[in-house]
Formats: structure tokens, sequence, C-alpha cells
């Protein structure tokens, strides 16, 4: 198993101090890889140099559907194997007809990627699953797409996440490892991986038996400074997957 970095978790890094110190912070953490969240307004060939220069894989972007046409350059240019949707609003499945104009345009989209050999997924946030809904499982067999299941925001929404691990299986490729906290999850920071209120022991072992390739960190809050955060999260994740 390799260990990635949403980069969306370091964006105030990349506000004082540049993508390239962003990088360079995930690289000298000891990840393998990269999520993307938007390419720092770096042309292919300049992300491409700086992905080689701290030796970091182009894992993953979050490009929604509408935007992956524009995005290809970036998708050949890097190699990127998986393309997420991020987010889909409550309105997208609240109405029969925005929620038909999505899947068209997910589907549109999965045919380009699916010509690059490239992965299309759906990243959850809590929303999918309110009120007894499974939007989740919905939305990803109607059209056909694979699961980047969020374990904190399953948890938030009140679901065991090595259970919904096990129940996405037929269409989990990526897992976004997020720790919680006990108490009121959604307001607090995440604390580091393995030192919060999830089984993560659980969560990596249903990875093993799934054969998910990558563990993807990200982090919405911090409880410390984000290069400690990085360090010690890498380090449980390690001994948990063992």
């Amino acid at each position: 198993m390799k260990f990635a970095v949403q980069l969306y978790s370091l964006r105030d890094m990349a506000q004082r101090e540049g993508a390239e110190a962003v990088l360079r912070a995930v690289a000298e953490a000891g990840y393998d890889g990269v999520e993307f969240a938007g390419f720092y307004g770096k042309t292919p060939v300049q992300m491409k140099e700086l992905l080689e220069k701290y030796r970091l894989a182009p894992v993953s972007a979050h490009i929604g559907a509408a935007a992956v046409e524009d995005n290809l350059p970036y998708i050949d240019a890097l190699g990127i194997g998986y393309v997420c949707i991020p987010w889909a609003g409550p309105e997208t499945f609240a109405s029969g007809q925005a929620y038909g104009a999505f899947i068209k345009e997910t589907e549109r989209a999965k045919a380009l990627l699916e010509a690059r050999g490239v992965v299309l997924g759906y990243h959850n946030h809590a929303h999918e699953y309110e009120n007894g809904a499974d939007f989740l499982g919905k939305l990803t067999g109607d059209a056909k797409i694979g699961a980047e299941l969020d374990i904190f925001w399953a948890t938030v929404a009140g679901k065991d996440a090595v259970q919904e691990m096990r129940r996405l299986s037929d269409r989990l490729v990526l897992v976004h490892i997020k720790e919680a906290a006990a108490v009121a999850p959604a307001e607090r920071p995440q604390p580091v991986v393995g030192e919060g209120a999830i089984d993560m022991k659980g969560v990596f072992s249903e990875m093993k038996r799934q054969q998910i390739p990558w563990a993807i960190l990200e982090v919405e809050q911090y409880p410390c400074s984000e290069r400690e955060y990085l360090r010690r999260s890498l380090e449980n994740m390690k001994r948990l997957s063992e």
C-alpha cells in the first residue's frame, strides 16, 4: 500500500509558501504521491517537473465532471490515474431533472477518461446519506463509476467506516483517510490518524483485503502544525497497515 496527500489539506500552506513548498513538505514527510485539488496556476509541464523533482506520483485529482475536458492537458501530461468528482450538492440529488443532467455530465466525463485508461470516481461528504438516503451508492451505481470513500464524512453521517467500505466493495477504488474526533467531529479539528474515534486498524485491514492501492490523507482542520501532522499520521498509517 502507498500513501498520498490530498493537496486541499495544504491550501493554507500553499497561500503562505507556494506550491513547491507544499510538494517539498509532502515529500519530506515520506509520502509516495499526491491527489490534486487544482494545479496552483502551473502549466502541465511545470507541474510535471515539480513532481519529478520531489519524486511524487500524481495519483489522482479532484475535478468536477463538467471540468474534466478542460483539464485533460494536466491529466495527460502528468499521467493521473484517477479523477474523482469532489462534490455534488444536495440540490443535485433532490431533483430528478438535476440528477439526470448530472448523470449525463458524469457519463461524458467517464468516456473521455476511459479512453485514456483513467478511472472516474466520486468523493462523498455527509449529505449523500441524509434522511436515510444512499446517494453515494445510487450515483456510483447509476453512472457506473468508482467510489472514493471519505471515511470521516461517512462517520459524521453515522456510518461505520469499515462496514461502508465492505458495502461498496464492488466499486471502491480509493479511500480518503481522515480521522474524526469522538465528539462533534464535524466541528472540531481532525486528530492525528490513529488517535481519533475511527477504527483505523479495521479500515487499513479492509483496504488490504480489497487491495486498494492508495491511502489518501486529507485534513480540513489541524490540531497541530501541518508538517507535524503529515509526519505523525504517516508513521501511524504505516504501523496500522502492517
